[in-house]
């Protein structure tokens, strides 16, 4: 069977608007944009949904493997067969008004992330957040676009698709999106460490100056790291700052973090290996640093 046979076009009747999706929906590049599950709640979504030309896997296909492996590493879709994974309704999670989602684009040419702040949900019906912005200016989004919302809470990482019900700028910028059927989440366990070459740049008080170093991170999880340097760069209990670049799915993320020294040794080579622990990561550089983690596992683990 060829890959384009594997797949079944969807009409206009195949999608009765306000009733779970008995299978997932893809685009005409066979991108996924729905999961089984979600809901086509207004007619405009459903309009922009059959704009893209969208279509089905047929029963018993053999789909392509990019396919499976698009669904796997975008984080929605997984099987919950791997370690740590779960999957729950929204209004399980404790959420709190002004937390912060990462939404990344679906579309055919191109993929963009941005952050948004949590407004409210309605079960069933909708999640209502703020507009995107990039450089203070709002991003335009169209009725019927699809997303892939990530968001941590707690020692979790969560993940879902959705799609732009409605926008508006009255009383304020903001977006109401579609309620999934479910949420995927990865428990974030803290010493869960994947072997890395990154460069960093490392700056640490000295008295009353500032004393700026290059070091190598040769391992990493969300909670601390292990760094490499030719110079003792202090004592454990000392603090120092680093910055670092990760690249996330061709994205690439700037971490500017603070530390301290835990752990301070040698290695057979002379460097100096230095335990360090993260201090009170912000949310969306949680996000980040989780995200790149499991990519990692899920590389190692291929």
């Amino acid at each position: 069977m060829t890959p384009e046979s594997s797949y079944i076009a969807l009409q206009k009747d195949d999608i009765l608007l306000g009733k779970p999706l008995p299978w997932a929906v893809f685009d005409r590049s066979r991108k996924l944009l729905l999961e089984p599950g979600s809901v086509v709640a207004v007619q405009s979504q459903l309009d922009a949904l059959l704009d893209k030309g969208i279509c089905r896997e047929r029963p018993g296909a053999d789909v392509k493997l990019d396919s499976r492996r698009e669904r796997r590493e975008s984080g929605v879709g997984a099987s919950t067969e791997a370690a740590g994974e779960r999957a729950l309704p929204l209004d399980e999670i404790k959420l709190g008004i002004g937390d912060p989602f990462q939404i990344q684009t679906q579309t055919e040419h191109a993929e963009a992330r941005y952050y948004v702040k949590l407004i409210g949900y309605l079960k069933g019906k909708g999640v209502l957040v703020t507009l995107p912005e990039v450089d203070g200016r709002l991003c335009l989004v169209r009725e019927g676009q699809a997303f892939v919302v990530r968001f941590f809470s707690g020692k979790s990482a969560y993940a879902f698709t959705a799609s732009v019900l409605r926008s508006s700028s009255i009383p304020f910028p903001h977006m109401y999106l579609s309620y999934p059927s479910q949420v995927r989440g990865l428990v974030v366990r803290t010493g869960e460490r994947v072997p890395v070459r990154i460069i960093c740049a490392i700056a640490m008080r000295d008295d009353t100056k500032t004393v700026s170093a290059a070091g190598m991170l040769t391992n990493l999880s969300v909670s601390g790291a292990l760094l490499s340097a030719k110079a003792r760069l202090g004592n454990p209990g000392d603090l120092l700052s680093i910055k670092f670049r990760v690249e996330i799915r061709e994205i690439e993320f700037l971490a500017a973090l603070d530390a301290a020294i835990r752990s301070v040794s040698r290695d057979d080579s002379g460097e100096f290996l230095h335990g360090i622990q993260f201090a009170g990561l912000p949310d969306d550089v949680a996000i980040a640093m989780t995200a790149f983690v499991y990519q990692k596992l899920a590389e190692t683990s291929r």
